[in-house]
């Protein structure tokens, strides 16, 4: 499968999304990518442990603010994302080239 590096900002009503989990999954089925945002909301995905980036076609994207490290491992944490996201997944296009894909998010439909 062919494999396109994928980074870009992710914002929630105009804002920089920090330490969300972004999860690229191809509709055809095959492996997922992910990333974490920073506080200016920058991620970059990685495919593997040795290798950047999704695989090129279409990935459904699945972001989440729920899951935080802490000092002792995970913990949960209130959930940012609205609940329509993970109804309604968002659809991007991963090309056979270095992707800059900005997400979007608006708390209000």
């Amino acid at each position: 499968m062919k494999v396109a590096p994928v980074s870009g900002v992710v914002t929630l009503d105009g804002q920089p999304l920090n330490r969300a989990s972004v999860m690229f999954e191809p509709e055809a089925g095959g492996r997922p990518s992910f990333g974490v945002t920073d506080e200016n909301g920058k991620y970059r995905l990685g495919y593997s442990m040795n290798e950047e980036g999704a695989e090129v076609g279409s990935c459904r994207v699945k972001i989440s603010t729920s899951l935080e490290q802490g000092d002792y491992g995970s913990k949960r944490a209130k959930e940012l994302i609205p609940a329509r996201y993970a109804k309604e997944p968002i659809v991007v296009e991963v090309e056979s080239k270095s992707n800059t894909i900005n997400i979007e998010l608006t708390s209000m439909p």
